[in-house]
């Protein structure tokens, strides 16, 4: 009997995964890939935008004094599939929805405007460029005139 319960608590132990479950169904499945646009809209080179993205941190160095440096995000996850379709995700639940427009594009920079589903079209766009680093990304705040503000992000499946 006390072999049986050890080989029991041993096969549990080797079965267990030490890497955590990842979310295979993004939240923004739901919204048809042709809602604003008919075909792709990026080069290939930059279809690796497309995924789940966890959120990492900000980093504020703006305006005369600076800013505060790395500021915890406010959000969890950005999500970005075919064809220009973005969401962002605070504690599993989807909070904001939009369209990715190319500002610019070609082999040395991606620039995209983000502009979300019923709020202000003019107020609430964002600008960014995206540099890509192995699985991460930093989307570079276009509209800061003096000093730096981004977002990193990992990709997270």
């Amino acid at each position: 009997m006390r072999i049986y319960a050890c080989m029991l608590i041993l096969f549990l132990l080797l079965s267990c995964n030490k890497e955590p479950l990842k979310n295979t169904v993004s939240l923004i499945d739901g919204i048809s890939d042709t809602r604003y646009y008919n075909s792709e809209i990026f080069t290939p080179g930059n279809l690796r935008l497309y995924g789940h993205w966890q959120f990492l941190y900000i980093y504020a160095d703006v305006g005369i004094a600076g800013g505060p440096g790395k500021i915890n995000p406010n959000y969890d996850f950005l999500e970005i599939k075919k064809y220009g379709i973005y969401g962002k995700v605070k504690v599993n639940q989807l909070f904001e929805t939009g369209k990715i427009k190319i500002v610019a594009q070609d082999n040395a920079q991606l620039e995209i405007m983000l502009i979300p589903d019923g709020k202000d079209s003019l107020t609430n766009r964002s600008w960014y460029y995206i540099t890509y680093a192995n699985d991460s990304i930093i989307m570079t705040d276009a509209s800061v005139g003096c000093g730096v503000l981004f977002n990193a992000f990992r990709k997270s499946n």
